[in-house]
């Protein structure tokens, strides 16, 4: 059972009369000690909506949770709701957790939460496909390299997460070989538009590592011009596939976590850096 399953069958019988992203951000406080309660609240309501949907992967939050949980909360959390709904879960449970019943109910839902939250996040990104093996235009990755130690302050480590959850698909999207779908029919242009207007043409400036904040700024810069010479036809030079390099390049640099050993990168890209700023 993945995150999404798992909050598709819970909500219905816990979810309240709140909207989905407080249904999720209840889930995730309910299952972690009061050290890593803080952790929610760098990540925003659209976030937690993807999050729902399968829109976006739960992968960044569980690592950053991972050290917190205590199913021993959760199950508190389920054991402290009404008979009627222990009861409900059991029903809708039984086919992933054979033995739950009513005096169990709480522990082992609290265990299968904890496993979808662990195993989220062990999971790997999955890499736009190499065009040798795909015979299409896109662009490769380095291996990734995991560190558990980033360069960053606790408030820029949760302000990037943020960051990261509404840029990772966009950015993906353009390194991967279908890009030209969502340049055509404009949505992804639209929704850069919209991410930088509500949200990160204020936001961005509370990055305080001057160094990240250029990273930052960097791909607002690169999105930002993509988008207005695909909405206005705007006169200024324009190449995709520059473009394109330096967003892979920059999603790479947002990922200290990921890649921090994988320096230099042009020993596994020939092109790293072709193009940079």
């Amino acid at each position: 059972m993945d995150f999404v399953e798992f909050v598709t069958i819970t909500r219905p019988i816990l979810g309240g009369k709140g909207g989905v992203h407080i249904y999720v951000k209840t889930l995730f406080d309910a299952i972690l000690t009061e050290n890593g309660k803080e952790i929610l609240d760098g990540y925003s309501k659209e976030s937690y909506k993807a999050y729902a949907g399968g829109k976006t992967s739960i992968r960044d939050i569980s690592k950053a949770m991972v050290q917190y949980i205590d199913p021993v909360e959760f199950s508190s959390f389920i054991f402290n709701t009404e008979e009627s709904t222990q009861i409900a879960l059991c029903e809708q449970f039984t086919e992933f957790l054979p033995n739950i019943n009513v005096n169990n109910v709480g522990d082992e839902i609290a265990e299968l939460f904890a496993n979808i939250i662990r195993t989220a996040a062990q999971t790997k990104r999955k890499k736009p496909a190499s065009k040798k093996d795909t015979g299409t235009d896109s662009i490769k990755l380095p291996d990734e390299q995991p560190s558990d130690e980033s360069p960053y302050s606790f408030e820029d480590n949760k302000l990037l997460q943020d960051f990261t959850a509404d840029y990772d698909e966009i950015m993906f999207t353009l390194i991967g070989e279908n890009y030209d779908v969502s340049l055509v029919d404009m949505s992804l242009p639209n929704k850069v538009q919209a991410l930088y207007k509500t949200k990160w043409n204020a936001k961005a400036d509370a990055f305080s590592d001057p160094i990240l904040k250029s990273y930052v700024f960097g791909l607002l810069g690169e999105l930002n011009q993509l988008s207005r010479s695909l909405l206005l036809g705007s006169g200024e030079p324009f190449s995709i596939n520059s473009t394109r390099t330096k967003i892979r390049n920059l999603y790479v640099k947002l990922h200290p976590d990921s890649f921090a050993k994988a320096f230099p990168y042009d020993a596994f890209i020939d092109d790293w850096d072709n193009g940079e700023f």
